[in-house]
């Protein structure tokens, strides 16, 4: 399939979703603007629109300019982007999440279609799983061709009396000529701290990778 005739379903999909969605919160703002500094010499901004309505559909373009250290621009990458969210269901033992996303590389033509699911079932008073998957459909603007899909796969399980947390990952890349599998452990000390491990797997690579991480986080 043509990058532009998908390009154009795909916006006919987001008018159709924009022209059907029911509004809820009439204060929500609608507005994103998000500017942000990657570094000393690149800058971006983030600029669309949300709409305050069921779906939540949104739509925008990215712009940034990565220059040198005298601040002559080098290039000026742009990106256009939408997405809705297919599913939101909410209740006290069960949480989902579903949404798609379309992103356009305005310099090179790359694209890509982004598939994103969460689900939390309140299994125990005690345990909370969680299910985490993403589906990413690519593009090659040079080549002209869909080149596969990559998936991510996690799940979960938080025991709430002790603060942790055992987690299972399977992932495939590169049309799936390349997949991986991974355990990792959490543990909560306070409400600032969390030490974590992790041992993964790729098939690319002849050795798992094991670490050890240590995040601590304060809001004032």
């Amino acid at each position: 399939m043509n990058i532009k005739t998908f390009a154009a379903g795909f916006a006919a999909l987001t008018v159709t979703v924009l022209l059907n969605a029911q509004p809820v919160l009439a204060d929500d703002k609608p507005l994103i603007w998000q500017p942000s500094k990657g570094s000393d010499t690149s800058y971006s901004v983030k600029l669309g629109l949300k709409l305050p309505t069921r779906l939540e559909p949104e739509a925008g373009v990215s712009m940034g300019v990565n220059t040198t250290k005298s601040g002559t621009p080098v290039d000026m990458p742009i990106k256009f982007w939408s997405s809705f969210t297919a599913t939101k269901i909410q209740t006290p033992a069960y949480e989902a999440n579903r949404d798609i996303g379309f992103d356009l590389d305005g310099n090179n033509g790359n694209a890509a279609i982004t598939m994103n699911y969460y689900e939390k079932h309140v299994a125990t008073p005690t345990i909370d799983i969680e299910r985490r998957s993403s589906y990413v459909m690519r593009y090659d603007g040079t080549a002209g061709d869909w080149c596969g899909v990559d998936t991510t796969q996690s799940i979960r399980l938080s025991h709430s009396p002790s603060r942790t947390a055992v987690i299972a990952r399977a992932s495939g890349g590169n049309g799936f000529k390349v997949v991986g599998a991974g355990l990792g452990v959490e543990k909560n000390f306070g409400r600032n701290l969390t030490i974590s491990g992790a041992l993964d797997k790729t098939s690319g690579s002849p050795d798992p990778v094991a670490g050890v991480k240590a995040r601590y986080s304060f809001k004032w």
